[in-house]
């Protein structure tokens, strides 16, 4: 009896542990906002443009872009630099503080969703311009690229440790199972 009261507390403990809240990835303002900006030389050769002509429309266009950009980004850099530092500072307690994490929420909008606007404004003019200029297989690699650079900007969600994988697939690849193909 002593045996099983004892297994029980230390799997209720050892439940608890794991339910932790997963500490606050670090806070990046202007990866938030969408600034980055484009390298000159890696796009034309990620979406293999070959004529010389169009590379340079190509080059010229996403250096007007970033120098757009750039400007925006000078204009807001102490708003940005504050907001990072807000976040990064309060940091657990906005996990604990729901009023307090509302508060943050708001500013965020506030600074953060009209930069990401004006950006978007020359994007568009960025992506009508290089529509003109490249083939529809280039303009749609193009589109892929723009993508995939972007989605490099969003932050990665804190793994857990102790928790194992969620779905079924995750488990069966190389980490055990039955493996193999189903008839």
């Amino acid at each position: 009896m002593k045996n099983l009261i004892i297994v029980i507390v230390l799997f209720i403990s050892y439940c608890s542990v794991g339910q932790e809240a997963p500490k606050m990835p670090k806070y990046n303002a202007k990866n938030a906002a969408n600034i980055f900006y484009y390298d000159l030389l890696e796009a034309p050769e990620k979406i293999k443009v070959k004529n010389d002509l169009t590379k340079n429309k190509m080059t010229k266009a996403l250096r007007n872009y970033n120098d757009k950009v750039k400007n925006i980004s000078f204009l807001n850099s102490a708003k940005l630099q504050e907001l990072e530092l807000t976040i990064n500072t309060l940091g657990e307690q906005l996990y604990k503080n729901r009023d307090l994490a509302l508060e943050v929420r708001k500013k965020i909008e506030a600074t953060i969703l009209p930069i990401r606007d004006s950006i978007v404004v020359y994007e568009k003019s960025l992506n009508s311009n290089l529509e003109e200029n490249l083939s529809k297989k280039q303009f749609k690699k193009w589109l892929k690229y723009q993508k995939a650079t972007k989605r490099k900007l969003l932050p990665e969600r804190p793994k857990s440790q102790n928790n194992p994988p969620s779905n079924m697939n995750s488990r069966r690849n190389g980490q055990g199972g039955m493996g193999g193909r189903r008839f």
